[in-house]
């Protein structure tokens, strides 16, 4: 009864939009016998995952992650080969990739600390080139080129994965909103405001600074390990450059530093992105113009148009009552 009181403020400061996003794929699971479809939202679930992983790190300290396919991929692969060749259920090694990703996020918040601005994006996209060439140098256990197949799926039925992936992304979007509106969320936001007096408040900057790069890498590598496990296989494409930079542009156009923008963002773009298969060969061309429209109407991401943040309905509807994350 104690806790009653904090989880009726949790769920009264919650994006009504976000809360609707989770509403509607749920019954969308539940009533669609489509399962090409089911499959394309279980993607744009897993995507979300991803984006609202980075922006926990990127959107709260502005330090920006361009190798973030390291967790993803990393992640992956960890999960496909313990259970390809150690034949370990998969409930088991997306845990341990997942453990894996914010372990190296441990290691690579604390190297990465002295550095700022272009020389820790570069830093994080060398870290993450890295392993994508080691993925091709121990082929004999990664498949190289063509990657790994025939990991063992979660469920035997598409619907139930897509349920499963829906609730560890409606938990991993409550978690990431929790923890950006606690007191460690609130000091990320002030080591973006300015780093240097936050140090001399005598707040630990580094130590929350890790703390982030940790969670960042635990969560997006979970999402790693959903991946692999839902395609079934893991190739290289997932530790590439194309990678985390589309994982950085699903955040920023859905609005860094919210969760919420992130989320409503890789749905709706990988939605649009399924959407133009229509007209398959101008797909990649169209959609590339659509991101560079969206990054030019809204810079700061549609979640955080000027629209939006001074509107007290439209403020509530997208960011709850917790308005800035």
């Amino acid at each position: 009864m104690k806790m009653l009181p904090q989880v009726q403020a949790l769920i009264r400061n919650e994006s009504p939009a976000g809360l609707a996003i989770f509403a509607g794929g749920f019954l969308w699971g539940l009533i669609s016998n489509n399962y090409f479809y089911i499959e394309v939202m279980m993607l744009a679930a897993i995507y979300a995952i991803f984006a609202m992983s980075w922006d926990i790190l990127t959107g709260y300290t502005h330090e920006l992650n361009f190798g973030f396919a390291l967790f993803v991929g990393g992640a992956g692969y960890v999960s496909g080969v313990c259970n390809l060749y150690l034949g370990w259920s998969p409930y088991v090694t997306i845990v341990i990739g997942a453990l894996a990703a914010g372990l190296v996020g441990v290691v690579i918040g604390y190297l990465t600390l002295p550095l700022k601005g272009p020389y820790f994006a570069m830093v994080t996209l060398a870290f993450a080139s890295i392993l994508f060439k080691v993925a091709f140098l121990l082929y004999q256990y990664t498949g190289g080129e063509e990657g790994i197949s025939g990991l063992t799926g979660l469920t035997q039925d598409p619907r139930y994965d897509f349920l499963l992936v829906w609730s560890a992304t409606l938990l991993i979007y409550l978690v990431l909103r929790a923890y950006a509106g606690s007191k460690h969320g609130h000091i990320l936001k002030a080591i973006r405001a300015d780093e240097d007096a936050a140090q001399s408040s005598g707040i630990n900057t580094a130590y929350y600074k890790i703390e982030a790069f940790a969670l960042s890498g635990l969560l997006g590598g979970l999402g790693g390990g959903l991946f692999a496990h839902t395609q079934m296989q893991m190739g290289p494409t997932m530790l590439s450059g194309y990678m985390s930079v589309l994982i950085v542009l699903l955040a920023m156009i859905g609005g860094m530093g919210t969760i919420v923008g992130p989320l409503i963002g890789a749905i709706c773009l990988h939605l649009l992105n399924d959407y133009l298969r229509v007209v398959e060969e101008y797909r990649i061309v169209i959609y590339s113009g659509l991101l560079i429209l969206f990054i030019y109407l809204a810079p700061d991401g549609f979640v955080n148009l000027g629209i939006i943040r001074r509107s007290r309905v439209l403020s509530f509807i997208f960011l709850g009552q917790r308005k800035a994350g």
